[in-house]
């Protein structure tokens, strides 16, 4: 993640946000993005072999041994910031922030700014108390434009798992908090990118589920 700040999101420069569009997070509309999670307990999490320099190939066996990290993460809405924290003494970290004509006591819609990707493998995110969320996802690619962000929306009766090299933010919580238990490779390399650096826009993702 890079952290950034959201500090402008309501600077009038930066004009109006890209509007990013919702779809009901199901088996269909998750190909290609990852797959559904009904077993948190059991789900293996895809590890991408480590990639090799030339035109030998890696031994059987290696090249994925970097182990697993579990966590449970806090994703919460404080004011009109959406935030996570990570259990650590770093805190807490923002992930968005509401436009201004946005209530908190009726969230519909939060600028985001970040996205990134995990090359080396893929990453779960489960809702522990079958809170509902929405994931911002987008294919694969250093490419990317606003118009590949798709906001997906989950009713939290399941998780996901995004594959490797998936764009992503971390979720965002429809409640006021939700607990998500996640489990990725312990490598974890990231990618990331800052849509107002690149494009000059935040992006507008819908928290409401699609009509």
């Amino acid at each position: 993640m890079i952290n950034a700040s959201y500090d402008e999101a309501h600077d009038p420069k930066y004009g109006d946000p890209f509007p990013v569009p919702i779809v009901m997070a199901t088996t269909e509309t998750l190909k290609g993005y990852g797959k559904i999670v009904t077993d948190f307990e059991n789900e293996e999490v895809e590890i991408t072999p480590w990639p090799v320099q030339g035109w030998r190939k890696l031994c059987p066996g290696t090249g994925t041994l970097g182990g697993l990290i579990h966590d449970e993460l806090t994703y919460k809405w404080v004011g009109d910031q959406s935030l996570f924290t990570d259990g650590t003494e770093d805190g807490d970290f923002i992930t968005g922030r509401l436009p201004k004509h946005v209530s908190p006591a009726d969230r519909t819609h939060v600028l985001v700014r970040e996205a990134n990707y995990h090359p080396d493998g893929g990453q779960v995110f489960y809702p522990k108390n079958k809170d509902p969320f929405v994931a911002l996802l987008a294919l694969p690619g250093d490419d990317i434009k606003l118009e590949d962000f798709v906001a997906f929306y989950f009713d939290g009766t399941f998780g996901v798992q995004i594959h490797a090299d998936i764009w992503h933010q971390p979720i965002y919580p429809i409640r006021d908090a939700s607990v998500i238990r996640g489990k990725q490779g312990a490598v974890h390399a990231c990618v990331a990118m800052d849509t107002v650096k690149e494009f000059g826009k935040f992006l507008l993702v819908p928290l409401k589920p699609p009509i």
